[in-house]
């Protein structure tokens, strides 16, 4: 019996914890490099600024399609990322950068002109592994000016 209480708490006091990965933000980033991979694709490191209110958790599995003005440009994936309980810290990361299949780098040098974060936006998915708990979750149609410093 007193194994079934543990198990329980352990429910949900982990339960609890992905009800707080909501409140998880980016509250700034900076491109450390970049490196191209062909005409098509761009290796980036960046320092992110992240903000967690829960316990600790590892992302894995990050990835994601930006948006310009309502069109696919840019599909994405981050390296997993292990965050610290309940701080703000910066850490390193790397992401792979690739275009779209239905454009070209024509198509992107074109666009520059409406390149704003107004006409910006972002899907993301990733799972979150809180002690040894997983789950997935996703967003859609974010605006990107929510990621960068006001």
């Amino acid at each position: 019996m007193k194994k079934i209480i543990l198990v329980l708490l352990i429910i949900f006091s982990t339960g609890c914890n992905f009800n707080k990965f909501k409140e998880i933000r980016a509250t700034g980033w900076s491109l450390e490099s970049v490196s191209l991979r062909g005409l098509r694709s761009l290796q980036a490191d960046l320092a992110l600024e992240l903000e967690n209110p829960a316990s600790k958790v590892t992302l894995t599995d990050i990835a994601g399609i930006l948006y310009l003005s309502g069109e696919p440009y840019i599909h994405y994936t981050v390296e997993p990322i292990s965050l610290s309980a309940k701080c703000t810290k910066t850490y390193s990361c790397s992401c792979t950068l690739d275009l779209d299949p239905s454009k070209n780098i024509l198509d992107v040098l074109a666009s520059l002109p409406e390149l704003k974060t107004e006409n910006l936006t972002t899907d993301i998915s990733a799972k979150a592994n809180v002690k040894g708990f997983k789950k997935s979750f996703s967003f859609k149609n974010v605006p990107v000016k929510r990621f960068l410093k006001k």
